[in-house]
């Protein structure tokens, strides 16, 4: 009987500190993002300033500013403060290709994606803010009068849009490139 009872105490203590190890293993995978310092914001901050698009490199053996990057998809970005106002984001949509919008917080989390199937007349268009600046925003509408434009609420003051084109063919990978060097990102004045 003494040796079951022992039996049984080794192995709850192994059982006690197996979940204590997982415990702290998903802590600390949860934890790492919020301490690292060379995340995707950080590497995208010192390629250029705020609102302006940055074109990035073909992704290569020697070209890999950012993890698993397709070759054959075109990328570029800018990034945002709506601190001073809200963002307004423009860029083309090729009517022959893939395109797509992707908006992220100061973080790296997609908050808002769309495809080239959202684009009106060929483009896509959104207007990025804070909850208080929609608010403000929404109180000049009139009532009367359907809202036209896509707003996306930030969960962030800072964050990133990302852009990117494919190219089905090596040969196609220019004009993938030119459609995301459109990318316009520019600070509307606060509507306040």
């Amino acid at each position: 009987m003494n040796l079951k009872r022992r039996a049984t105490d080794i192995l709850m203590i192994a059982l006690g500190a197996a979940m204590i190890a997982a415990l702290v293993h998903i802590v600390a995978i949860l934890i790492i993002p919020l301490y690292a310092s060379r995340d995707a914001f950080a590497r995208l901050s010192q390629l250029g300033p705020v609102n302006a698009t940055i074109l990035l490199a073909q992704p290569g053996p020697q070209a890999r500013l950012l993890p698993y990057g397709d070759p054959a998809v075109a990328s570029a970005f800018c990034r945002f403060d709506l601190g001073a106002g809200p963002l307004r984001v423009k860029a083309p949509a090729d009517p022959s290709g893939f395109a797509s919008l992707s908006f992220h917080t100061r973080r790296g989390s997609i908050f808002y994606a769309i495809t080239d199937k959202a684009a009106t007349h060929g483009v896509l268009e959104a207007l990025v803010l804070t909850e208080d600046q929609l608010r403000a925003v929404a109180a000049k509408d009139d009532e009367d009068v359907p809202v036209q434009e896509l707003r996306i609420v930030s969960p962030t003051n800072a964050g990133f849009v990302a852009m990117r084109s494919f190219s089905e063919q090596p040969s196609l990978y220019p004009r993938a490139e030119s459609t995301v060097r459109a990318l316009n990102c520019a600070t509307e004045a606060s509507p306040e």
